[in-house]
């Protein structure tokens, strides 16, 4: 049933601009507002706004159109959704107890993946009769402390163990056929005499953090990716020094997939779309950035060292030393909007898709629709318990094309605040009452989206509006993905 009677009563402060009433973006109020004075007369302003914000962007190139739905409030979960999760945009979500509701706008992806690479010294490690399970990370050792050896394992394919440089302490020897070795996962095995341990070779490496585990990722063990946002390849490591980071269609890139330079037939080409760069490999804040996505990104890309002027630059290079796009997207939460009841963080949660998920953390925002768009002036209308946008905000644009990737605007400024007016939206501009007088403004009809905001210049009025709220389609609205 819509509200009805009393919508909204206030005594606001002296000399200031107050939201008295908004209507939701789906429904219009037909209204009589009453001006009571309380015994000291005192002249008044009322304002019909039909938006809440006005703000101006950084550029007039962004798709936006009337009653596109804006969210900058998302969630994360102690569990990843999945592309393949049940959930459809605009559903409503009500969390476990019942007592609070929102509803999912999108997908969180994170503006930056970051991917650490370091070059380290490999030799491959053939074993045999191998009993357990090696993981990357582990150390292999041989010997008994303290006469040891030991190195770190960075690749795992099938029985072969890619290792870094080996660390001797006391009478410890070098790794040759026919040693007995562990490793600290649980894995064993004996080196074997065929194919023999390889001379050692620089290879990129890569982890999810600076200082974690770092994986040559060969074999089907292949570094994934995932094509719908931007990752950047952080270089900053000395061990990058010289080095000259790419990615190519083509196997081993311009050396080919003969890692011959010189042998043209098969050079490949650099992969460049979305790419940026900043510094120089191996000094700080080197990277390389790809934001995928910005086309169909071809899947594998091979990842090489570019310095064709030094042929031993193409062993960075090889068939498996490649970048493959994920089947499936993961993602750590999801933007909402319309927002009913505090969320508690590591205490409410919700069941999507006979999955339970546990809310862990929140990033507050405003949300709702676009009143309209004119060259770089955004006019803005708060869903359903939205805060305002603030200067420096960010949020994504809403293309039509549901396949499309949506920009990042950014707001330079606010222009009109929530419960400021400009010129043009007084109805009423220093009427007075006079003690204990009673004002009427009859016929008073607040449309979809539209704010009623009263200023007194004492607080000796009493703004009390009476009506009824009808349901309205005037403002088609629409949420990114909606067919």
């Amino acid at each position: 049933m819509a509200n009805q009677g009393l919508l909204a009563q206030l005594k606001p402060s002296a000399n200031t601009d107050t939201v008295l009433y908004r209507a939701p973006i789906d429904k219009s109020a037909s209204t009589v507002l009453t001006i009571a004075n309380d015994g000291t007369g005192s002249a008044y302003d009322v304002a019909l706004k039909n938006y809440d914000q006005k703000l101006t962007l950084d550029a007039s190139t962004y798709k936006l159109h009337k009653g596109d739905l804006l969210s900058t409030y998302f969630i994360t979960l102690n569990t990843n959704l999945t592309n393949n999760t049940a959930i459809t945009v605009g559903d409503s979500i009500t969390t476990t107890d019942a007592e609070k509701t929102f509803k999912f706008e999108s997908f969180y992806i994170p503006p930056l993946t970051t991917k650490y690479v370091k070059a380290f010294s490999i030799r491959e490690i053939p074993l045999e009769s191998v009993t357990g399970t090696w993981v990357v990370g582990d150390t292999m050792t041989k010997g008994t402390a303290p006469n040891t050896a030991i190195a770190t394992v960075y690749g795992i394919n099938i029985d072969t163990i890619y290792v870094g440089p080996t660390t001797l302490a006391g009478t410890g020897a070098e790794f040759a056929a026919g040693d007995s070795v562990t490793g600290t996962g649980g894995g064993a095995g004996t080196i074997a005499a065929s194919p023999a341990i390889t001379t050692a070779q620089e290879e990129f490496c890569f982890s999810d953090t600076s200082g974690g585990t770092y994986n040559m990722h060969v074999g089907t063990d292949q570094l994934e990716v995932q094509d719908d946002r931007t990752y950047k390849f952080d270089l900053s490591d000395a061990s990058m020094s010289g080095r000259d980071f790419k990615l190519s269609t083509t196997i081993n890139g311009e050396f080919g997939p003969d890692g011959d330079f010189s042998q043209t037939a098969d050079n490949g080409t650099e992969f460049t779309t979305g790419k940026t760069t900043s510094g120089t490999a191996g000094s700080g804040g080197a990277y390389v950035q790809y934001t995928f996505g910005t086309s169909v990104t071809p899947d594998p890309l091979y990842f090489y060292d570019g310095g064709t002027g030094t042929a031993s630059n193409s062993g960075y290079g090889g068939s498996d030393r490649s970048i493959e796009m994920a089947d499936e997207y993961e993602y750590t939460g999801m933007y909402i909007y319309d927002k009913v009841g505090t969320l508690v963080n590591s205490t409410d949660g919700f069941l999507v898709d006979g999955v339970t998920y546990t809310i862990t953390g929140q990033t507050a925002g405003a949300y709702g629709y676009v009143q309209d768009y004119t060259g770089s002036v955004l006019t803005f209308i708060k869903g359903l318990n939205s805060g305002d946008f603030s200067g420096a905000d960010t949020f994504r644009d809403v293309p039509k094309l549901n396949s499309a990737l949506r920009t990042v605007a950014t707001i330079n400024s606010v222009d009109v605040a929530s419960a400021a007016v400009e010129v043009s939206n007084y109805i009423v501009d220093g009427d007075a009452t006079g003690n204990n007088e009673v004002d009427k403004i009859t016929s008073l009809v607040v449309g979809p989206g539209e704010a009623l905001v009263v200023k007194s210049t004492t607080a000796n009025n009493i703004f009390s509006l009476i009506g009824f709220e009808d349901s309205s389609d005037s403002i088609t609205t629409r949420v990114f993905g909606q067919s």
